[in-house]
């Protein structure tokens, strides 16, 4: 034990003598040729079970905590071409990772190996150390060139290819689709792919992008391995402005399936309109299949106080109206609402429907309080997240927030329990 405690401040220790010293260096450099920015951030979680692991033994509180480092770089040559390289490193600790080791275990897999899971065509996420109680791990999410011509632009390597309109919940994303509940990941995962785009006009730009990437395809139980298959997501976007409104339709490949989809952007009497909708079919079986739809739309609306409300819906035609994890015999089904590794735009739920709502308020100048909801209306699970920011100083930021499950043991949000977190993160 106390070897791990040694190592936990050594850890510590370099981390921040890494993030002071980087500071301190690129900040000499040409600012007109580099940049940097990053933060460090203090991340610690309290976990309330829901009641149905006390029949695994777990009848406590549960405790972890993170400490999370990021650097952007941005190298600029000239005034064509741009590098862009972004890191993470993350080191966790506390009683929940030794938990969540052996949880896993006996639901086949392996905790250290899911987080250092790299689903990119290259692996750029490196475990350095860990033992049953803690993991220190890097993540390159970004590391990319772009090369910009006229109204041509070429950038490729790990990047963000964003295709969605939607706040919450985005069908059009094919490339880049994310985990809403994990809320401190601002930066959002990236792809190892290439994006050429061309401006056709103020408001027009046509699109084509290709990616490589590995989706997990079986699990080895006996040796806690994922199995995983290289596949390649492809497609062309057209986007354009009419009546005021943003306009984007797209077709091309998601890993096994054919796709296509369109979205839009507005108003609507001052309330922001937005949508997305994706068709996906199976190339293996086309003839056989009718298809699944995902469709999402949303408004939003800033009242003269400052209040501001979000509503979202998202409709899966392949999704469940029963529960979706009744077959589950270690309490991980829910889990994967929070795990999932094969997130993608045809599985953003795995239920028929959600509901989403929102409401933000900012108390003062520099505190923000947020309130958001999900609702299952057919196995009647959800999630509440209460959230407050607070403003400190300019570049040192303090948030509280709260992810409360509720639900039947085999729904989609149920058996998770209760989770609460203290953010503390620096910028700079």
């Amino acid at each position: 034990m106390k070897d791990s405690t040694d190592k936990i401040k050594y850890i510590l220790i370099f981390i921040l003598a890494g993030t002071l010293f980087s500071q301190s260096t690129f900040a000499q450099d040409n600012p007109q040729k580099v940049r940097v920015s990053g933060f460090l951030e203090y991340l610690n979680n309290t976990w309330i079970p829901d009641n149905s692991y006390s029949n695994y033994g777990i009848d406590s509180w549960q405790n972890q905590t993170g400490i999370y480092n990021r650097f952007n770089l941005w190298y600029n040559p000239s005034a064509n071409f741009e590098v862009y390289m972004g890191m993470r490193n993350n080191f966790v600790f506390g009683p929940t990772i030794t938990l969540y080791n052996h949880f896993f275990q006996l639901a086949g897999t392996d905790y250290n190996k899911l987080i250092t899971n790299d689903n990119g065509y290259f692996n750029l996420t490196f475990l350095i150390t860990n033992d049953d109680a803690y993991a220190l791990y890097t993540n390159f999410d970004r590391a990319n060139f772009k090369w910009t011509w006229n109204k041509f632009e070429l950038t490729f390597g790990r990047q963000r290819i964003n295709w969605g309109q939607n706040l919450i919940w985005n069908p059009n994303d094919i490339f880049n689709a994310y985990n809403f509940f994990d809320f401190n990941y601002i930066e959002r995962p990236g792809a190892d792919a290439i994006l050429m785009e061309l401006y056709t006009g103020e408001f027009s730009s046509i699109q084509l992008a290709g990616k490589l990437g590995y989706v997990q395809t079986t699990r080895d139980t006996s040796a806690l391995i994922l199995n995983k298959k290289l596949k390649l997501t492809t497609a062309a976007m057209y986007r354009f402005n009419l009546w005021n409104y943003d306009f984007q339709a797209f077709g091309g490949v998601m890993e096994d399936d054919i796709t296509a989809g369109l979205g839009w952007a507005g108003s609507i009497a001052g309330a922001g309109f937005t949508g997305e909708v994706s068709w996906f079919r199976e190339m293996n079986n086309f003839w056989d299949t009718s298809g699944v739809w995902v469709a999402s739309i949303g408004a939003n609306y800033t009242f003269r106080n400052s209040i501001f409300i979000n509503f979202s819906a998202i409709c899966n035609s392949g999704g469940l109206t029963d529960f979706m994890n009744k077959a589950d015999t270690h309490l991980m089904g829910s889990f994967a609402t929070m795990f999932s590794q094969n997130l993608n735009a045809k599985n953003l739920i795995h239920s028929r429907l959600n509901l989403f709502g929102q409401i933000s308020y900012p108390a003062t100048p520099l505190i923000n309080l947020d309130l958001a909801c999900i609702f299952n209306p057919y196995d009647l699970s959800g999630f509440v997240g209460p959230t407050a920011n607070f403003s400190l100083t300019d570049n040192i930021a303090l948030a509280l927030v709260g992810q409360i499950f509720w639900g039947k043991t085999t729904s989609e949000y149920g058996n998770i329990g209760q989770m609460y977190f203290l953010d503390l993160k620096w910028s700079f």
